[in-house]
């Protein structure tokens, strides 16, 4: 599915609109659009071969005609036409909270700043006080703010990850040779953030699933690349690793790039109290060097006498000790979830309006849901006002009465760059 591929296109498209100072509706527009291209059901493509594009929430003809032509070619005319002139990491100045689109082209103008990293040095040396509105406070705001980005940036939240994961693997699918495909790592084990990412394949044509996985558009640089395994650095920052793996040897290699490093350190130590080694190839037996398993993780866990062990759990916190002893604990399913504590609505940039998302948070069986929209600080999102939200609230408290499910009202406020909420 191309859907995150053109929803990133399409969320640039809003930010170079909005730095170029163009007109708040378009900006709008397009981010909206992204948004429903990231939550839709299904593929993009599907929706076009039916020809329907035009009747998704917040896409009409013309964007419609666009995605039909990146379908079609790869490309956005508009796109290119709209990044000529500023370089790849301008948009990043974007990231810096209170840093807008008008201050960011200013600086880019005045002192060719195209880049956090040139953004931190003038800032350090006082270089930007020579431009127009930058004041001392101001300099002294883009340094803190500076500072917590890159402390941000070293890690990507799980969600993003699994986006960015999920875009590699469906491009592998789909023109890489590749058999199967597993995400390993923090990210398979499901950690709120994440530093890296680890894809293990099967293929026949292992030559050319690395060439299309380096070659893919949204990587900025290719650290290594080998005959059955490549590093790159991500367009977002993240490196990621891919090696191609034989069948027989899977689940072993799934299991040990899954980690985490000290429960496969006291799985090691397991298996040579049982004469095993094991290792990404497989589990060997020490004395013959015969694999006696590896082809799934099932069989890895299983030669050691431990059912299989979920990958969430493997953080050497007991979890050993647990399946040894038939007492791992159960995983947290949806139907544990008793509400939502955060959903949009059409007011801002939600998709349906605030009866359709009671409706389905009801019939989804929970007991509760808060409407937060945005405040009014997020224009792009169409953010509430006071006196909108107020309206918001009353019609909350009307509808109250048909429903079985507790509607809580909410907002998703913003903290201003002075402290104060909005």
């Amino acid at each position: 599915m191309k859907n995150l591929e053109i929803a990133r296109l399409f969320d640039e498209m809003a930010r170079l609109l909005e730095v170029r100072n163009e007109s708040v509706f378009r900006v709008r527009a397009y981010a909206r659009a992204a948004q429903t291209l990231e939550t839709l059901g299904e593929s993009v493509e599907a929706v076009a071969a039916r020809g329907e594009l035009a009747q998704l929430p917040g896409i009409g003809r013309e964007l419609a005609a666009k995605i039909g032509e990146y379908l079609a070619t790869g490309r956005l005319a508009q796109l290119d036409e709209l990044r000529g002139g500023l370089p790849p990491t301008f948009l990043t100045l974007l990231e810096i909270r209170g840093l807008g689109p008008k201050t960011a082209r200013l600086l880019y103008d005045r002192l060719g700043v195209d880049s956090v990293s040139r953004l931190e040095a003038l800032a350090r040396s006082g270089e930007i006080l020579r431009v127009p509105g930058i004041r001392e406070k101001t300099r002294e705001n883009i340094l803190k703010s500076i500072a917590l980005w890159q402390a941000g940036r070293a890690r990507t939240p799980l969600a993003r990850a699994r986006e960015i994961a999920a875009h590699v693997a469906e491009a592998l699918a789909a023109h890489g040779g590749a058999d199967r495909i597993e995400v390993a790592g923090s990210l398979r084990r499901m950690r709120e953030t994440v530093k890296d990412i680890d894809i293990l394949v099967t293929s026949t044509e292992p030559a050319r699933v690395i060439e299309t996985f380096v070659s893919l558009p949204s990587i900025l640089e290719v650290s290594a690349r080998g005959d059955t395994k490549a590093s790159v650095r991500h367009a977002e920052g993240l490196r990621i690793d891919l090696r191609v793996v034989e069948p027989d040897a899977f689940g072993a290699a799934l299991q040990y790039f899954t980690g985490s490093k000290d429960h496969n350190v006291r799985l090691r130590e397991l298996a040579r109290r049982q004469g095993l080694s094991v290792s990404e190839y497989g589990v060997f037996d020490e004395k013959t060097g015969v694999r006696v398993a590896g082809k799934t993780e099932a069989e890895v866990y299983g030669v050691l006498g431990l059912p299989y062990i979920p990958p969430e759990l493997r953080e050497n916190a007991g979890e050993l000790e647990a399946a040894r002893d038939g007492r791992l604990p159960a995983l947290v399913t949806r139907a544990a979830i008793r509400g939502d504590l955060h959903a949009h609505t059409d007011a801002s940039d939600g998709h349906h309006s605030l009866e359709h998302l009671i409706e389905a948070a009801q019939a989804r069986g929970y007991e509760y849901v808060i409407v937060s929209d945005h405040s009014k600080s997020a224009t792009v999102a169409r953010g509430l006002g006071a006196d909108e939200l107020r309206a918001q609230i009353a019609r909350i408290r009307a509808l109250q009465p048909r429903y079985r499910i507790r509607i809580l009202a909410g907002s998703e406020c913003d903290v201003l760059g002075d402290g104060t909420l909005d």
